[in-house]
């Protein structure tokens, strides 16, 4: 099903021997038969149809419908263990030559819309839960997202979404506040599909797969109602293969969040992070950088509208930048996906930004943010961009959205990213 080095085949004989015995889920009644606990699970159906337009100044225009299908099945526990098994497939409903992230020859010379077909095994995953500890473990392959998704996510936005062949540990709360998270990753599945997605793994940008030896510490504290503060340490080695070990590194950090509700009603919310990254022994030759991250976020809000500005730094050094390869990039610098890696220059993002959603039921939710794009060493100014999405959740199964990005770049001999990026997109999401 997927392949598993030593490590990973280790920590599932620790988790297998840590969590034996009879462990049931809260209002959850343990099968009495394995045939039981197979015919008495819980079907799972995910579909998303999206239209995405996207075109550049130095590329023709791109076109794509595509839908996305999702067809999950959950067992119900038996002996304190569940499986979980999600297939996935991506099909375009019209022609097929929008440029499928360089993978399809009929796409090139097209602005990228990086929805690629195929059809794949998406995750397929074993539960497992400590009676007496309450830690959860997981093995197998499995959507992996931590935190705010900065650093370690699933490409959501993405037809194809990024899973991980990987084995991972939840503690339960510890001191009232304490949470932990661990996990080791054996395979990354990445956007590209795994029928389509370049071979060999991690030899180009859009490689199917990174092969792995990474370990992810996570521990989030929560001391009060208004304060939430996560250190965590990624040690990413993606080898072999040039671009994967480029994007190989040690990144150690720190999160705080806070928010506070005033008895006028007025809500308002900091966050403030930062990471300090190097490249580590599993990093192409040649790559020596230590670069920091920096991400400052102020919001308020007030009934229907809300407001907030912010600032996001990815470092420059020696001429490498903060790298960022399993990050959720869409919900970052700009939905026109111009940086979804930060020039070598680095990236220095300010922000500003309005939610409005309407009294009225029938209406969408609205925001719209505008980003000014300089780099981190050189003075280069990007460029700067204009977001705006309407999200309508119309009930518990359908979910609306239309999303628009235009970046517009600045003029300069030395903007490595001076193409002007228009996107706009249009999804319907039906989940059972």
């Amino acid at each position: 099903m997927f392949r598993t080095g030593t490590i990973m085949w280790t920590a599932l004989f620790v988790l297998a021997t840590l969590t034996a015995g009879p462990a049931i889920a809260e209002g959850e009644a343990e099968s009495e038969s394995l045939l039981d606990a197979l015919a008495s699970g819980t079907p799972s159906i995910d579909a998303r149809l999206r239209y995405e337009h996207a075109e550049a100044d130095d590329q023709d225009e791109s076109d794509a419908l595509t839908i996305r299908t999702r067809l999950g099945y959950t067992t119900a526990p038996y002996h304190g263990v569940s499986a979980t098994v999600e297939f996935e497939d991506v099909s375009s409903l019209t022609d097929d030559d929008y440029n499928q992230a360089g993978l399809n020859p009929e796409g090139a010379g097209k602005t990228v819309i990086a929805d690629v077909e195929g059809t794949e095994l998406n995750q397929a995953y074993l539960d497992l839960t400590c009676p007496v500890t309450g830690v959860k473990a997981r093995a197998g392959r499995q959507r992996i997202i931590l935190g705010n998704a900065r650093f370690i996510g699933n490409v959501g936005w993405r037809q194809n979404e990024q899973t991980y062949d990987a084995v991972r540990i939840d503690t339960p709360e510890m001191l009232d506040s304490l949470k932990l998270t661990y996990a080791y990753l054996d395979s990354v599945r990445r956007i590209f599909g795994q029928d389509n997605g370049s071979e060999p793994e991690g030899a180009a940008g859009n490689a199917a797969t990174y092969d792995s030896d990474s370990h992810l510490v996570n521990m989030a504290i929560t001391p009060c109602d208004h304060l939430t503060a996560t250190a965590y340490a990624y040690l990413l080695d993606f080898g072999p293969g040039a671009v994967g070990e480029a994007n190989s590194s040690d990144t150690y950090g720190i999160n705080c969040a806070m928010g506070h509700t005033f008895d006028n009603g007025v809500k308002s919310g900091l966050q403030l992070e930062y990471a300090r990254q190097a490249d580590n022994d599993g990093t192409t030759a040649g790559v020596d950088y230590d670069a920091d991250y920096i991400m400052a976020d102020l919001s308020t809000g007030l009934k229907g509208i809300g407001l907030g500005v912010g600032y996001e730094q990815l470092g420059s050094d020696n001429g490498s930048q903060f790298r960022t390869p399993l990050a959720t990039g869409h919900k970052y610098n700009g939905w026109a996906d111009v940086f979804l890696t930060a020039p070598a220059e680095g990236l220095q993002d300010t922000y500003a930004y309005i939610n409005l959603k309407c009294p009225k039921d029938f209406m969408p939710t609205i925001k719209i943010v505008y980003h000014d794009f300089e780099s981190d060493e050189g003075g280069i100014s990007y460029g700067d961009e204009i977001d705006v999405v309407a999200t309508k959740k119309c009930n518990d199964r359908l979910t609306l959205i239309a999303k628009y990005a235009n970046y517009q770049a600045d003029d300069g001999a030395d903007n490595p990213r001076a193409s002007d990026v228009e996107r706009i997109s249009v999804q319907a999401g039906l989940t059972f």
